[in-house]
């Protein structure tokens, strides 16, 4: 934070699944940096405070750019308030966590930066209210809603009748007699958010400055890996990204399926196969090709070529190309359902 500034507030309008993932990815990494920085300072009183070398460098050096100090967590039911603080019971970080329930301009009014969690079919009723669209004006507004492109949210912002999106500005960056406008980014994290592996997608308005963008950059970095896309390539890596865990997740179902019909514990299975799939993941990570790592295992005459030919046979490549294509047509119209 800049010296004299006020802390910097975030707020999570809706905290299921996804939003959940992000809040407590958060703050873990949270934790973790205060514990690095507070060993880096035991080990090196002067530095003041500084980390040594670049590799933990961070965006929140950036003066442009401040990271929250606060965040606000809102949900719908008095359920969801109950589940978010379970999850959140334990968990020690220097954060403050607020839970709001039903009361989003409230919410909206007190940050500096919102993401939006909602169901894509909600977006109307998210944003729509009047009280929520003129506190979101001059803000970052970051949306995680899968097929719900930039410009239909900015027709959302434009429907109470007081434009959020300005058609000119002036010099300074600001429009003429009026406002400055919501900046708007979207992202499409996974729940992989949860362990700090998501990979995340983004894309951004026009008028998001580039403090904005890496505001985004850090946030989503803090809980995995981040790859800044065009708008047309979005639906695609929503469904390569987003959808593609619960893919991964039923082909290791299948193959422990198997492995019990062999005689194998379940619970045996799943450490084997979960390790076999990451160790596989890191050797294409550390450059190898698929085809390259599928003809190092499959030697000539040996077991493994007779697996992947009956995988051929059922015309699995087919199937799992035609899946992830089936997935991104649909994510495109997610956002079609507003309600």
């Amino acid at each position: 934070m800049v010296e004299g500034s006020t802390p910097k507030t975030l707020t999570i309008l809706g905290c299921g699944t996804l939003g959940s993932a992000i809040l407590l990815g958060l703050l873990a990494s949270f934790t973790e940096d205060e514990s690095r920085k507070s060993s880096s300072r035991r080990n090196d009183p002067e530095d003041n405070g500084m980390l040594n070398g670049a590799t933990h460098a961070s965006l929140d050096d950036d003066e442009d750019m401040e990271r929250p100090a606060r965040i606000i967590a809102c949900v719908k039911t008095p359920e969801s308030a109950q589940r978010l603080r379970r999850q959140l019971a334990g968990v020690r970080c220097s954060l403050s966590v607020k839970i709001v329930q039903g009361d989003n301009a409230r919410a909206v009014q007190a940050a500096d930066t919102v993401l939006l969690g909602c169901q894509p079919q909600d977006l109307v009723s998210c944003l729509g209210d009047p009280t929520v669209n003129k506190a979101l004006r001059g803000k970052l507004l970051i949306s995680i809603l899968a097929g719900v492109t930039i410009p239909q949210i900015e027709g959302v912002l434009n429907q109470s009748g007081t434009s959020n999106i300005p058609a000119k500005v002036n010099g300074a960056g600001l429009p003429n007699g009026s406002h400055r406008p919501t900046s708007i980014i979207r992202a499409m994290p996974n729940t992989a958010s949860f362990v700090r592996a998501s990979t995340t997608v983004i894309t951004a308005c026009s008028n998001a400055s580039s403090s904005d963008i890496r505001l985004v950059q850090w946030l989503f970095t803090s809980i995995g890996t981040v790859n800044q896309i065009t708008a047309a390539q979005f639906d695609v890596c929503t469904a390569l990204c987003g959808s593609t865990p619960a893919f991964f997740a039923l082909f290791i179902d299948s193959l422990l399926d198997g492995a019990v019909a062999l005689g194998l514990k379940r619970s045996e299975a799943q450490i084997m196969a979960v390790e076999t799939m990451k160790g596989a993941a890191m050797l294409m990570l550390n450059g190898e090709q698929p085809e390259s790592v599928k003809e190092k295992v499959a030697t000539p005459g040996g077991s493994t070529i007779q697996g992947l030919l009956e995988l051929e046979r059922k015309a699995l490549r087919g199937i799992v190309a035609d899946a992830l294509i089936k997935c991104t047509a649909s994510a495109s119209i997610l956002g079609s359902k507003q309600a």
